[in-house]
């Protein structure tokens, strides 16, 4: 079944899969009906207001509100997490537990699978009764293998996170603009981090560079890293 690529989309043949990048920081793998992320990070400003740091409240509910706005809109039948779903140990608390306790019933139906990242590692494995299957990266998923760092599998496209990916956009009056993007490099497409509160960074490994702002994604013409405003 063919299906229209999701506004502000940019639609690419990967491995022979068509798959969709989307504004909202996410891959749509439409027919595996796979919703894709990667470094959600939730509980980072709770773990980090632990620590005494002032840093605004709420993110976790936002990501979660993302997510379920695209699990609904897409009708995903499977979320595949890249890593990094949880920031840390103090994450596991009431006031981030409860909130993904209950997006999670909200979405019975659905399949979840984290691939464990490093923050993951420090964070310990989601509790039993979110139903998340969790595994070790590479894991093999058709033509993919789902990682989270950065890597070559042999035989197999890597989708990855881990480095937050970011563009730097220079204007010609000294205007400049950071914005998230995917990498797309032989055999591997990084993912921009889909939490809100996570940071970018534009040291990356290069490549095909895919830029999302106003509402889309779009092909960067430029050099991967840096690119002119026009």
């Amino acid at each position: 079944m063919n299906e229209a690529t999701p506004a502000g989309a940019l639609g690419l043949d990967l491995a022979g899969e068509r798959v969709d990048l989307l504004p909202e920081r996410a891959l749509w793998w439409p027919r595996e009906r796979t919703l894709v992320v990667a470094d959600v990070h939730l509980g980072k400003a709770a773990s980090f207001r632990a620590l005494g740091l002032p840093v605004p409240s709420g993110t976790t509910r936002e990501n979660l509100q993302r997510l379920s706005t695209l699990v609904q809109s897409l009708r995903a039948d499977r979320l595949l997490v890249l890593g990094d779903l949880l920031h840390a140990a103090a994450a596991q608390q009431p006031q981030v537990m409860a909130p993904l306790q209950r997006w999670r019933e909200a979405h019975v139906a659905l399949d979840c699978l984290l691939v464990r990242g490093n923050h993951d590692g420090h964070a310990g494995d989601p509790p039993a009764a979110l139903r998340f299957t969790v595994v070790d990266e590479p894991y093999r998923l058709g033509p993919f293998a789902a990682c989270h760092h950065p890597q070559r599998v042999a035989g197999s496209l890597v989708l990855a996170g881990h480095l937050h990916p970011a563009v730097l956009l220079r204007g010609r009056v000294h205007e400049r603009q950071r914005l998230p993007c995917f990498v797309c490099n032989e055999g591997l497409l990084i993912l921009p981090a889909f939490g809100a509160f996570t940071g970018s960074t534009t040291r990356h490994p290069g490549g095909h560079c895919y830029a999302i702002g106003a509402g889309r994604v779009w092909a960067l013409p430029a050099s991967p890293r840096e690119a002119s405003l026009g």
